[in-house]
């Protein structure tokens, strides 16, 4: 039987093949979503709503389409795709065949939950970085307009509103984002035989960069770090997968508990007492403790295919 055409491929090379096979289906996706989106919810300027003119219910419904369809086809389908052409065996490749253990699903949701305030101290430390004033300038006016564009999609009272909110700005991206930076930059990373630490930050720091909000760099580097570790130490990206979606969600549903009046102005905007950092900080490193006595983590080297084509496991490596 013929090999899959990217197997051999030096690990530069496969890169190069990632990065294009995004470009293209990213641009393929959002292209497929401004024709579409016209007929979809009556939208005539495309380029308008995706800048933020977002005035209408409409213009938000139309953005968060757009959003989808780009997402998924730059993350998830570049992923599925240059998998499929590297192992024939895209789902156990990319750590989608192998289930977590319950007791590490807890864990996983836990840590997501605990780290809250380490993560915001690390957006403190983050913003007090000193930058090149021009530079700053630019990377604030950045934030400031996909913030802005943010609050539009979250402006809302009505509960229903959190089910298309929450499945574009929590379930697309921690499946697409975890299927690309994960199951597939990882896996590469891990089956060239580079170092699991640094194939876990640097698919932390990718992640991180691809986001193109400053302030946030050094919190969304160890978070994606963390997701990352969560992949090698079970095998399983539904594990990363899970706490992606927690991290995200929780963003939206604090911001619909703030718009129908739960969580009071002065409360979003109090400054976290330092204990409460540090309770954060403990905490966060006990759930890394347990996940590293309590580690599965998979096998990553290359296999080769059966006679059958079948897709193999990962196996479990105690």
């Amino acid at each position: 039987m013929m090999q899959p055409p990217f197997k051999n491929f030096h690990v530069g090379i496969k890169l190069i093949l990632i990065f294009c096979l995004f470009v293209v289906n990213m641009s393929g996706m959002t292209y497929l979503a401004y024709l579409t989106v016209g007929p979809l919810f009556g939208i005539s300027n495309a380029a308008a709503i995706t800048s933020g003119a977002l005035n209408t219910l409409a213009d938000v419904n139309a953005f968060l389409y757009i959003q989808a369809m780009s997402s998924l086809g730059g993350f998830a389908l570049t992923s599925l795709m240059f998998e499929r052409l590297n192992s024939y065996t895209p789902v156990a490749n990319l750590g989608l065949r192998a289930t977590p253990s319950i007791k590490m699903l807890l864990l996983a949701l836990v840590s997501v939950l605990v780290a809250q305030f380490f993560i915001e101290f690390l957006v403190t430390i983050n913003k007090a970085a000193n930058l090149p004033p021009s530079i700053a300038q630019t990377f604030k006016e950045a934030q400031e307009r996909a913030e802005g564009i943010i609050n539009k999609l979250i402006d809302f009272k009505d509960p229903i509103r959190l089910i298309p909110v929450a499945f574009v700005m929590a379930v697309v991206p921690a499946v697409g984002e975890e299927l690309f930076f994960r199951g597939l930059l990882m896996g590469t990373f891990l089956r060239a035989k580079m170092h699991p630490i640094i194939a876990i930050i640097l698919s932390g720091f990718l992640f991180s960069i691809i986001h193109f909000e400053f302030d946030n760099t050094l919190a969304i580097w160890v978070l994606g770090s963390f997701l990352g570790y969560l992949y090698y130490v079970s095998g399983s990206l539904w594990l990363p997968i899970a706490a992606h979606f927690v991290n995200n969600f929780l963003t939206v549903l604090l911001k619909y508990l703030f718009n129908i009046g739960v969580i009071s102005a002065d409360m979003a905007e109090a400054d976290t007492p330092w204990y409460a950092t540090v309770i954060s900080v403990v905490l966060f490193a006990g759930c890394l403790y347990l996940f590293n006595k309590w580690k599965t983590p998979a096998n990553f080297d290359e296999e080769d295919e059966d006679d059958n084509n079948t897709e193999s496991e990962l196996i479990p490596v105690q």
